[in-house]
């Protein structure tokens, strides 16, 4: 199967080190590659999903004398917006490519995701596999990665759940590949990896 098209020029954008330089760069040359990914990725993620899902492409963030660390494409199953909601995300950074699944912004449905996760915190721990190579990804500075996560303790499970209390930033949480493994990456692989991370993705959406 075919490479996701990613490679090292690709990734030497995020060293462009004028801030709105480096904003149209990404916003330019690299966020037309995710979407292409996107599209391709599309049928499969709503497979794995079990439910149609619509891609969404986030906004380059563009802050004076701060230069953007990070371009992504969401998918979720709101044709219309992904703030507040469950999504998943490919995202790129300046050395790696990131599968993830997070929900950022204000919702009426935190308090409902954030019982969801508490009540099934011991489940999602017997996991196992799926969720050995998770990072949490919250508070994240772009440098050295999140440590990899105590996935196989409730207690981890229940802390993501406090991530949607009143105030709190939300939930992120992924799979890192670093920018050679990222080059040999094909959409296949990419759907495995969402595939190990929807039983999270599902409770969250399917929350009451």
């Amino acid at each position: 199967m075919a490479g996701l098209g990613l490679g090292l020029p690709d990734f030497a954008l995020f060293e462009i080190d004028d801030p709105a330089a480096r904003a149209d760069a990404l916003e330019v040359k690299l966020q037309p590659k995710l979407l292409r990914i996107a599209d391709q990725c599309l049928s499969g993620l709503s497979r794995v999903a079990g439910k149609p899902l619509h891609c969404h492409p986030g906004h380059v963030a563009r802050r004076k004398g701060v230069p953007p660390e990070e371009v992504l494409v969401a998918f979720c199953d709101s044709p219309r917006t992904f703030r507040g909601l469950p999504v998943l995300a490919v995202v790129l950074t300046r050395d790696h490519l990131h599968a993830r699944v997070a929900v950022r912004g204000d919702s009426p449905r935190r308090e409902a995701m954030r019982r969801a996760l508490e009540r099934e915190a011991v489940n999602l721990a017997r996991k196992g596999k799926p969720f050995r190579r998770l990072r949490p990804y919250l508070e994240w500075n772009h440098e050295e990665l999140p440590e990899m996560a105590p996935a196989h303790t409730p207690a981890f499970w229940r802390e993501v759940g406090d991530g949607l209390a009143p105030g709190r930033s939300g939930v992120d949480v992924g799979v890192a590949f670093g920018r050679e493994e990222a080059r040999s990456l094909s959409v296949g692989d990419l759907l495995g990896v969402f595939r190990d991370l929807s039983p999270l993705y599902k409770l969250l959406v399917n929350a009451q």
